[in-house]
């Protein structure tokens, strides 16, 4: 099923604690996380394409995923922003939209009870640990053992990367990624190379939010 998975839901999954149901990661870094992945998405449908070190719509038909969806909304109803100001203003949207995504998919199960719609003291612990097992062996094939990444692999280990969500990266047993192999995906070189002008227009809004933020 983690091929099934959205690139915003596998990034909640990998910074979710399995027992407790919280995050490992500041919330403010994941959510950002979670709505650059569904930019990718937009981008991997053909909804979005890189012109001029900007993202620009480039396709009518929007994806199923609820979080890429959220954001093509946006960004119809706000053209004349940044990539940048589009993270800021999707990020809770998408990181609310990988949760139900994955409640749906039976992987997390929901604890505590939502105050107006928000998650407040709401916990998600993972009951599809066969799943995040699974997740957690192909970051670890790609990452430690040479596997070469498709490109939403790719994808996912750049934007983790990026996002500073280190500990989603180094989980389960012979984890660690070398550095340079690590940094070869995430700066989009040998087999991520495909990914192109989009991942970096995304990246780079991201990282300057991050910075912005003092995270």
């Amino acid at each position: 099923m983690t091929k099934d998975l959205t690139i915003g839901e596998q990034i909640v999954l990998l910074t979710l604690d399995e027992e407790t149901g919280t995050l490992r990661e500041a919330p403010l870094r994941v959510s950002l996380a979670v709505s650059a992945a569904a930019l990718l998405e937009l981008s991997f449908s053909g909804y979005l394409a890189e012109h001029d070190g900007t993202l620009v719509v480039a396709g009518a038909t929007t994806p199923a995923d609820p979080a890429a969806a959220a954001v093509a909304g946006h960004i119809q109803s706000h053209p004349e922003e940044t990539p940048r100001e589009w993270l800021l203003a999707v990020r809770e949207q998408a990181l609310d939209t990988a949760y139900q995504g994955l409640l749906e998919k039976g992987l997390v199960r929901e604890e505590g009870r939502r105050v107006l719609g928000a998650f407040g003291s709401v916990k998600h612990p993972v009951t599809g640990l066969s799943e995040l097992v699974a997740l957690r062996g192909r970051l670890t094939a790609v990452l430690a053992q040479g596997q070469d990444p498709d490109e939403r692999t790719a994808a996912l280990i750049t934007v983790l990367h990026h996002a500073g969500l280190k500990t989603a990266l180094t989980q389960g047993p012979r984890a660690e990624a070398p550095e340079n192999r690590l940094i070869a995906i995430a700066e989009g070189q040998g087999p991520a190379a495909a990914l192109g002008d989009t991942i970096r227009t995304t990246v780079a809004a991201l990282t300057a939010v991050i910075a912005s933020s003092a995270l």
